[in-house]
């Protein structure tokens, strides 16, 4: 039923209001096609399950669910402790293995892409990298392999405005989403924090939706107390421009958190 929907399909392009001669579509799905999602999710649901249905590959993660979660000896203890295994992540459309060793990332690879020959997929070596997080020690280069083409070995990439690196700590994460905030500070300048119309209530509603926006999800960072005073020195300062106080007017930073606390409050 799928492929009589899609055999024999021709498209024409749409160009500066005039439409193209029509061509024969190969590969791909019709443009808005409420099948093609569902034949997506349907796959990239299914692929993971063929190829890691029994394996114990992965990242290894020991927990109780009753209470006093850091006390560590807790976790020695032979009942009441579970353990699951952490394998793949999805982003989006994007899938991310994870392992502890190098032999079981290689076997994880070999699976997946085995399962794809039999699905009629093909995975791409170009935009597939992969990226070794050391614990603590010198950092040694992994390299992998994927139908037999060496796979690019990357030491940060962004994804959905986060950034990930191989270091185990979130300086340039920090650095990389003030520099964003900022940025979108600087953008609304003249459009809202200047505009003489707007009330303070207004502005700050926006602050909240645009610019502390960009730092999401930092609340499932481990910060440390340097990181914490970067993002407390970028907040103060977008708070001071907001109510015009300047250095001179020799106002305490405490001040201006009980006026704007608040307000900021949904």
């Amino acid at each position: 039923m799928v492929r009589q929907l899609h055999n024999g399909m021709f498209a024409r392009v749409l160009y500066d209001g005039d439409l193209s001669e029509p061509f024969e579509v190969n590969n791909g799905v019709k443009q808005g096609c409420v099948l093609g999602p569902i034949l997506f999710i349907m796959l990239f649901s299914a692929m993971p399950y063929c190829a890691f249905h029994g394996s114990v590959d992965g990242v290894r993660i020991r927990y109780r669910a009753d209470g006093k979660l850091f006390n560590l000896k807790r976790f020695s203890a032979k009942t009441k402790v579970k353990q699951d295994v952490v394998r793949d992540f999805f982003f989006v459309d994007d899938s991310a293995l994870n392992t502890t060793d190098k032999a079981e990332m290689q076997h994880c690879l070999d699976r997946v892409s085995g399962v794809c020959d039999d699905y009629g997929l093909t995975m791409s070596t170009i935009k597939t990298e992969t990226m070794f997080q050391p614990a603590i020690g010198d950092y040694i280069s992994r390299e992998f392999t994927l139908n037999g083409q060496k796979l690019p070995v990357a030491d940060k990439f962004t994804y959905l405005g986060s950034t990930l690196s191989r270091c185990v700590h979130i300086d340039e994460e920090v650095t990389s989403r003030i520099s964003k905030a900022s940025e979108a500070f600087g953008r609304l300048k003249n459009n809202v924090w200047d505009r003489q119309g707007l009330s303070l209530s207004s502005k700050l509603k926006v602050y909240r939706v645009i610019v502390l926006f960009i730092l999401y999800a930092c609340e499932t960072w481990t910060v440390c107390q340097l990181h914490a005073k970067k993002l407390n020195w970028f907040h103060i300062t977008c708070l001071r421009k907001l109510l015009r106080v300047s250095w001179r007017d020799m106002v305490p930073d405490t001040e201006n958190f009980i006026k704007i606390e608040s307000k900021l409050r949904p």
